[in-house]
């Protein structure tokens, strides 16, 4: 497995050896052998996370992954190396970032977080002003007996999702993305019945968007409603395969290929006309990375720092179209199997090409 990144990269986030901004996708090292192919990707302000299916996470860029208690440098990393919580031996099933932290779920289902929490975001109460990786007492909580299904986090929040439906997060809720009351929430709360059980969520900068069954196509977006994205959204969506939140647009794939997407736009954010089938997405903070039902690697919105390949306008921009994202020099027996985005990165993976 071969693994690509493009984008912003002052803080070696791209894990790509360097710290400088690439338009065109660079080879993605790590300091050591890859588990295989990742999971997911994750990714905070600065820093990137990649969690593989036997439960081990890797982090590229700013240290805000409780590297330092392994005694790992404090500085940013331009190459994936194991984290503090892996290192320690713990199996990850989910993790998600903020800002200027990571949230890691063991297969334990235990939460711990790590990184910088001025506003809440590692749920431990107060304000945070250790980096420290910590694990959250008492959650979920031991009546529930419920399993952990979905973590999400914004810029500054966090919500996490449980086996019976019910959604708990903290951090930043002043705009009503946590439920209410609107205000900081130190510690684990619990959301108001949104009325139908909940399996997934998202989270843009101010707002948290929560779905059911694709079946059933329930959904709800609590927070802000800046750009329209509340009173632009559809009543239902049915048979969604997958979604995705910028920080202040929602995605919804659907099983046909269709993207569903609604909110801010003023960058081409949302889903141009025409797209091709889609089989995979991963939103950015204001971009879009997709792999066609084709195999083709697409990206469009912001892309200022090269996230979305070169040719932008003079803002930045792939608006109201595509670009296509390919390897130089690349063989054409690769064959992509997912994709990853953060705050201005994207990422993809491909199988190795044929000797």
């Amino acid at each position: 497995m071969v693994l690509y990144a493009l984008g912003s990269n002052g803080s070696g986030q791209l894990g790509i050896g360097n710290t400088v901004d690439h338009s065109t996708p660079q080879r993605c090292w790590l300091n050591s052998e890859l588990p295989g192919s990742p999971m997911m990707i994750v990714a905070g302000g600065n820093h990137t996370l990649l969690l593989y299916d036997e439960g081990t996470v890797c982090s590229a860029g700013s240290p805000r992954d409780g590297r330092f208690q392994s005694g790992l440098s404090m500085s940013s990393m331009p190459i994936f190396q194991k984290t503090y919580m892996s290192a320690l031996g713990n199996k990850v099933k989910l993790c998600s970032a903020f800002w200027d932290g990571t949230i890691f779920v063991s297969s334990e289902d235990e939460v711990y977080t790590a990184g910088l929490g001025p506003k809440g975001e590692k749920g431990t109460g107060g304000i945070a002003t250790s980096m420290a990786l910590q694990m959250l007492p008492n959650f979920p909580p031991f009546l529930q007996r419920s399993k952990i299904v979905d973590v999400a986090c914004g810029v500054d929040h966090a919500v996490v999702v449980l086996e019976d439906g019910l959604v708990y997060g903290w951090g930043n809720g002043r705009k009503g993305q946590l439920s209410r009351p609107e205000e900081i929430v130190w510690t684990p709360r619990r959301f108001a019945d949104v009325g139908f059980k909940v399996v997934r969520a998202v989270c843009g900068r101010e707002l948290t968007y929560l779905v059911g069954e694709p079946s059933s196509g329930q959904h709800a977006i609590l927070g802000s409603n800046k750009w329209e994205v509340q009173s632009q959204a559809p009543a239902s969506i049915p048979n969604w395969k997958d979604i995705g939140a910028s920080w202040g647009s929602i995605f919804v794939l659907e099983e046909s290929g269709k993207i569903s997407s609604w909110g801010r736009n003023d960058h081409g954010q949302l889903a141009p006309h025409g797209l091709p089938a889609i089989d995979m997405i991963a939103v950015g903070s204001e971009h879009v990375i997709a792999l066609t039902k084709e195999g083709k690697v697409i990206s469009w919105g912001w892309g200022e720092h090269g996230n979305c390949g070169s040719g932008t306008d003079q803002n930045g921009d792939i608006k109201g179209k595509w670009n296509e994202l390919l390897v130089p020099n690349s063989d054409h027996s690769m064959r992509v199997i997912g994709v990853g985005a953060g705050c201005a990165t994207s990422f993809f993976w491909a199988n190795d090409p044929e000797p």
